[in-house]
């Protein structure tokens, strides 16, 4: 005879537990996650949870049909389900525990413990089997409110057993950690004395909902993005969401941190110890103040955020956080050196990106000190960074916009004296930026265009200017030519010559009236593409000048075999050569040399009669200076050299 089941159970829960944690180990599978120490208990004990669900499921659905019952399937399937269960809370109470570096320390007890909690688990199953079957079979149907108020029960023990596991850990774990373990244990434990009250009245199951959030949460707070679970640091993204939410809102301190450390090999050894000390500062750092926030740049770069405005108290936090890291620097058996930057953000840093600039601006001055720095961001370094920002946006501009005729770029040219004709034949064009209202130098201009890659686009933009002034002034001025300055990195690439090459017949011009200079360091860096490079640009009948002869390492048989035609002696040398009979010396047969070679010698920075008179008389070429002609906008060359006709 058939059996009308009155105990139909709803366990729709089931199934959504069992699609989220599907969805969970395949973006575990594919988002290439962070897999630290304990993302193995979080992967396995997902799977886990799904092998919980489907016996759970299997169980619920012979419930359902009573028809297809077998008493020998559906105790085997109970059984095995306690023991999976038995599994999920296992690695949930690991997870947890094995976010401590001293729980690390201490497996051997943790394993020891966790197996005596088993047996208890496995004991009360088997009292549960003798004493009520786990379940009842009426007329009604199978009943499973023993069953499901049993496992509920060691689920309810297990949360508090972490909470508590956390409360005695609570100085090493991070705040992020502790704060998510207090949410989310009082939720559980909520969610499970539910689950016994709803099997009882409204024959509903939904446990695969206690615990595969707990592990979707664990993944996505600590193993996707936002928090490292061993130092609590958020990751660089957080920051950046942090800054754009509240600059602008309210002043809060930031505070850089880059650690110098030994090369690997020198402290391999030491690792677990650096770990665990790095790990108890972060803890210390966090019990300062729940309102420094901790964020991770990369393996040695951190910034805490002190989220309060008033200055005095935002120090007192620096110099205690400083204090921390001096402990460790103590602590530690193998010498490291930190430096830190502490900085107040304005409504000025109005994005992420300005705020690292600033960083990266101010922690120039750190980089080649071997020792430990702290620094506060002073208000001229504000100012000196600002003007900075501006050069690196509008150089930015320039280079994307690539416009050859761009009029923020300014060509300024210097004469430069011959001694031969004892009057200008030469000059050298020299560039000016123009930021706003602002006159920038090629001093403050030019290394930011190098870090940021925008020589080569200066570079093209002044060579199209010459070239526009050589064409007007050819025709009726008689002179040699007008050199440009190239980098060492253009000089260094493939093809740079095809885009000089490209501008300069766009004018109809005599090619030798533009010359290159050069330096040293260009020649060494990458000698076969540099050597290369030269040659073509020779061969098309570009003179080529050796620029600041006498700063680098160059040697006269490697000036000699390059196709160089004028070598340009540093102003150091000159001025070294003043005050040393010895370099004097040096100086008088390195002249002899180059010129029985065939080079031609030009001198900088002469400033007055004396340094031009002993410039004369050890028989330098050309001279260039302050005490001849300053530079000048390119349009004023008109006025130092000669007209071709005369009337």
């Amino acid at each position: 005879m058939q059996m009308n089941a009155m105990y139909n159970y709803n366990y729709i829960g089931e199934f959504a537990s069992l699609l989220l944690a599907g969805l969970l180990v395949f973006v575990m599978i594919y988002s290439k996650p962070r897999k630290t120490y304990v993302y193995k208990f979080l992967f396995v004990g997902v799977i886990w949870s799904i092998i919980a669900i489907i016996l759970q499921i299997s169980i619920l659905s012979i419930a359902n049909n009573p028809d297809d019952y077998s008493k020998e399937l559906f105790m085997s399937l109970l059984i095995m389900f306690l023991l999976a269960y038995n599994g999920v809370l296992y690695f949930i109470f690991a997870y947890v525990n094995m976010m401590s570096m001293v729980r690390r320390g201490q497996q051997k007890e943790f394993i020891a413990m966790y197996s005596v909690l088993s047996l208890m688990y496995v004991t009360g199953i088997v009292v549960e089997i003798v004493v009520t079957g786990l379940y009842s079979y009426t007329v009604d149907g199978i009943d499973l409110s023993h069953f499901t108020r049993f496992y509920c029960t060691a689920g309810i023990i297990c949360a508090i057993i972490s909470f508590y596991a956390s409360v005695t850990n609570r100085t090493q774990i991070s705040r992020v950690i502790w704060h998510t373990v207090c949410i989310i244990v009082p939720i559980e434990i909520i969610i499970l004395v539910s689950q016994m009250i709803a099997i009882s009245v409204s024959r509903t199951v939904f446990s695969g909902l206690t615990y595969v959030p707990v592990f979707t949460l664990a993944f996505l707070l600590f193993h996707n993005i936002p928090y490292d679970e061993e130092s609590g640091c958020q990751s660089s993204n957080a920051l950046d969401e942090f800054i754009k939410k509240h600059t602008g809102k309210r002043d809060f301190y930031l505070m850089y941190v880059e650690f110098r450390m030994p090369s690997s090999e020198n402290f391999i050894n030491e690792s677990k110890d650096v770990e665990y000390i790095g790990i108890n500062a972060c803890r210390t750092i966090e019990r300062i103040s729940n309102r420094i926030n901790m964020y991770r740049l990369d393996y040695q770069k951190f910034i805490n955020v002190i989220d309060i405005s008033d200055e005095k108290k935002a120090l007192s936090y620096a110099d205690q956080i400083r204090a921390v890291f001096d402990g460790v620097k103590a602590e530690l058996k193998v010498p490291f050196n930190y430096y830190i930057i502490v900085e107040k953000v304005t409504p000025d840093l109005d994005s992420p990106k300005k705020v690292r600039q600033l960083n990266e601006f101010v922690e120039k001055r750190f980089l080649d000190k071997n020792a430990c720095c702290y620094y506060v961001v002073q208000p001229e370094d504000f100012d000196n960074f600002a003007e900075f920002f501006d050069i690196s946006v509008c150089l930015k501009d320039i280079r994307d916009k690539m416009d050859y005729d761009d009029d923020r770029v300014i060509a300024y040219a210097q004469p430069i004296y011959s001694v031969e004709h004892g009057g200008f034949r030469v000059a050298e064009a020299l560039m000016r930026l123009k930021v706003g209202d602002r006159i920038i130098s090629p001093e403050k201009f030019i290394p930011v265009a190098e870090k940021t890659g925008c020589v080569h686009a200066l570079t093209c933009i002044i060579l199209n200017k010459v070239c526009r002034a050589i064409e007007t002034l050819e025709d009726y001025y008689d002179f040699d030519a007008i050199s440009i300055n190239v980098s060492s990195k253009e000089l260094s690439h493939d093809e740079m010559y095809q885009d000089f090459l490209d501008i300069i017949e766009r004018y109809d011009i005599d090619i030798s009236k533009i010359r290159m200079e050069i330096t040293e360091t260009a020649m060494f860096e990458d000698s076969d593409i540099a050597d290369r490079n030269m040659k073509i640009l020779d061969n098309e009948g570009i003179q080529l000048y050796l620029d600041d002869f006498g700063t680098g390492y160059s040697s006269l048989e490697r000036v000699i075999n390059c196709p160089v035609k004028t070598v340009k002696f540093d102003k150091n040398l000159l001025y070294k050569s003043l005050d040393d009979n010895r370099m004097d010396d040096i100086l008088t047969y390195m002249i002899e040399v180059l010129k029985k070679n065939g080079f031609v010698t030009l001198v900088e920075g002469v400033e007055d009669e004396s340094q031009s008179q002993f410039s004369v008389d050890r028989g330098f070429d050309y001279i260039q200076g302050y005490h001849y002609a300053k530079p000048a906008p390119i349009e004023d060359l008109k006025k130092f050299f000669n007209r071709k006709n005369q009337f």
